[in-house]
């Protein structure tokens, strides 16, 4: 299949789920509590959430326990940010947490889908040889090295539109590598790679080798130049701009919140 579509299908396979998505609904219900703290949580597992005196629970009805305090209070001011009623759209961080504790697909499957789209990775897909390609180069060379360095795979660059090779050996060890991750870094990583369409790039910036700003120009290196070539065209390049900044900067603030130490 050619790299266009299957970059097409990338963002469907991903299993981050949101408030309303499984168990009872939550979003666009009236604010049903008066109260939101944050409490150590039984047998000190970790933080977790109470509206009024009630345990905050999620889609499938686990009880949201997370391992630092830093991000439970982050969750819990989500909650308290909710005036009227409940927008399940303006809690990122509640909606990682609790795709990692859920796990609505099998952690082996989402490895396999996200090691699906490795052949079509703009890391290692290039456009044929021009200024974007070099710019490609500039910017995506480092991850590239990375990978190798980090990883263990090295993997071979491409222009040709039905994507790279991924030899059984090299997909093995980034198999490897996303399966000794913990449930918290696997779920960041899935919706980086998402909102990317990187699965490369989301290791890259879950394992702090890529900050925000450059997870950012690495992502929408074509989209910037064109932007370069013809202007900005309001009402479609700023609301994309918008977007993806917040579908990345959530994950990178959940991760970030999960190294914070606890008092």
């Amino acid at each position: 299949m050619p790299t266009s579509s299957l970059l097409l299908q990338f963002s469907r396979g991903f299993a981050t789920h949101g408030l309303s998505e499984t168990g009872p609904k939550t979003s666009g219900l009236l604010r049903f509590y008066k109260h939101v703290s944050v409490k150590e949580a039984p047998g000190k597992a970790g933080y977790q959430i109470m509206l009024d005196n009630r345990v905050l629970k999620t889609p499938a009805r686990h009880p949201l326990i997370v391992p630092t305090k830093a991000l439970a209070l982050a969750i819990a001011a989500e909650w308290e940010w909710q005036i009227k009623r409940i927008d399940a759209s303006t809690m990122p961080l509640m909606s990682l947490a609790a795709t990692a504790i859920d796990q609505p697909q099998h952690r082996d499957l989402v490895i396999e889908t996200m090691l699906q789209y490795v052949p079509t990775d703009p890391v290692i897909c290039r456009l044929e040889p021009g200024l974007i390609a070099d710019k490609q180069a500039a910017v995506l060379n480092p991850v590239l090295q990375w990978v190798k360095k980090e990883i263990g795979a090295t993997l071979e660059t491409s222009d040709s539109i039905f994507g790279a090779q991924l030899p059984e050996n090299q997909a093995n060890k980034i198999r490897k590598y996303l399966q000794k991750m913990d449930k918290w870094e696997l779920t960041a990583a899935e919706q980086l790679a998402a909102s990317c369409k990187s699965v490369l790039l989301a290791l890259a910036f879950v394992k702090q080798q890529l900050g925000l700003h450059e997870a950012m120009e690495a992502t929408r290196l074509e989209e910037d130049h064109q932007i370069a070539q013809w202007g900005l065209v309001e009402g479609g390049h700023d609301i994309d701009l918008s977007d993806i900044k917040v579908r990345v900067s959530a994950p990178s603030v959940f991760m970030r919140l999960l190294r914070y130490k606890n008092d």
